[in-house]
């Protein structure tokens, strides 16, 4: 069932946006920015310019509202931190003024306790020294201290305990702790929230991933490549993965149908499923079964972005009516994509045309060819491989080699400087 949605326009504009089982469709919309006609205007599909810059805009949307909220959550942490700020000050005032009360020279409470020992003392020393009696000074001295230092200890402990309902640094501590929980819920939810965000943007990254400095998807890139390959033969090769095919399914992202006169006037197409996403051989196959089925293609090719990716270790790999072929945009050699195209074109022509009327192409030499054209590109990634490798560890040795000259040269300076102080 569609959902219409109509954008707010000035009276004069009858544009209409409507999205109907899963497609956007536009009526009468006009635009005049300036950039926007240039690109279109300039661009050799002006209906898949104008697609290229709706996708791009909506996903440039999606990183702006992610980066809005991790500001949220900063602007959270900063208000955060000033509160905390706050009460530590207001606690360590609380402390001060306590402090003061205790040791003011006037009124401070220790100060008059030691006042009040002092004149107890000296009362005392008039009557006995005598050290055996109990009654003597020395033996009431020694209660005395005692019972102020029991009255002290109470009182510093009261102060700095953290569970007492007086206790500046218990109110500090039911305070702070407060207000970490009241602060952590909504942290906690604007965290949830972009986390959420991020997971679905690391999901969907992989099959959107771009080619570097191109711009273009990695179907964009297999679409250029295979074009390419197409106008050579006088096939014709088309994007279709936003249309529905014969099973009512947008499955195959790419159809090439070959020129009828090499298919002695029968038809001949190939589908091609491009995967910027790990996926494992069997599903890879059945993928390739459902796109087949769709575009009424009798080959089906699977493109991946890299090797990894891939479900087989080789960048080429066939089987019947169906191959898997690696395309690296980092790398920037078609090869392994033009071997593919070339395969399948054969797997076709000897499929529809026959070997009886294919004008004199030696068909079965052609797979012989194909065979040794495989195994050719297997060796050259290899060697490619190995060639990384000794450049990454030639580059660490000029590394290592620069840093052992600047250690020689330190070491030399050294040296001489040792050996001018001893001159002199």
């Amino acid at each position: 069932m569609g959902q219409t949605i109509t954008l707010p326009q000035p009276a004069a504009d009858p544009a209409r946006v409507e999205v109907i089982d899963g497609a956007v469709f536009i009526t009468d919309l006009e635009e005049h920015d300036g950039e926007l006609v240039a690109f279109v205007e300039d661009a050799p599909d002006p209906a898949e310019a104008v697609r290229q810059c709706l996708r791009l805009g909506a996903r440039a949307a999606g990183a702006v509202r992610v980066s809005v909220d991790s500001d949220l959550v900063e602007r959270r942490f900063d208000e955060m931190t000033t509160r905390f700020d706050d009460r530590v000050a207001r606690a360590v005032e609380s402390i001060c003024e306590v402090t003061d009360g205790l040791l003011d020279a006037e009124d401070g409470a220790l100060v008059g306790a030691l006042d009040g020992h002092r004149t107890s003392l000296e009362q005392l020393l008039g009557s006995t020294f005598d050290p055996d009696s109990k009654k003597s000074v020395l033996a009431l001295f020694e209660d005395v201290m005692r019972s102020a230092g029991e009255t002290q200890q109470a009182a510093i402990r009261k102060l700095v305990s953290l569970d007492g309902d007086d206790s500046p640094l218990g109110r500090l501590k039911r305070e702070l702790t407060h207000e970490v929980k009241e602060q952590l819920v909504e942290v906690k939810g604007d965290l949830k929230e972009i986390s959420e965000k991020i997971a679905v943007s690391s999901a969907v990254a992989p099959v959107i991933a771009l080619t570097t400095g191109k711009g273009f998807t990695f179907e964009d890139l297999v679409d250029v490549h295979l074009t390419q390959m197409a106008s050579t033969h006088g096939d014709l090769a088309e994007q279709t993965g936003h249309q529905l095919g014969n099973a009512a399914n947008k499955k195959g992202d790419e159809v090439v149908t070959l020129c009828r006169e090499d298919m002695a006037g029968g038809e001949g197409r190939v589908v091609f499923e491009v995967k910027a996403r790990k996926l494992g051989f069997r599903d890879t196959l059945r993928e390739l079964d459902a796109a087949m089925e769709n575009r009424d293609a009798q080959v089906g090719v699977a493109v991946f972005s890299r090797q990894d990716l891939a479900p087989t270790s080789v960048p080429f790999h066939y089987s019947e009516n169906k191959a898997i072929v690696v395309l690296d945009p980092e790398d920037g050699d078609p090869s392994t994509l033009r071997l593919a195209y070339m395969w399948a074109r054969w797997v076709v022509r000897r499929t529809v045309a026959g070997a009886s009327v294919d004008d004199g192409i030696d068909l079965e030499r052609a797979g012989r060819l194909i065979d040794d054209a495989c195994r050719a590109v297997e060796r050259t990634v290899t060697i490619r491989g190995s060639h990384t490798k000794a450049r990454k560890a030639i580059d660490q040795a000029g590394e290592q080699v620069d840093l052992l000259s600047a250690e020689v040269s330190h070491a030399l300076r050294l040296l001489s400087a040792e050996l001018d102080s001893a001159e002199e």
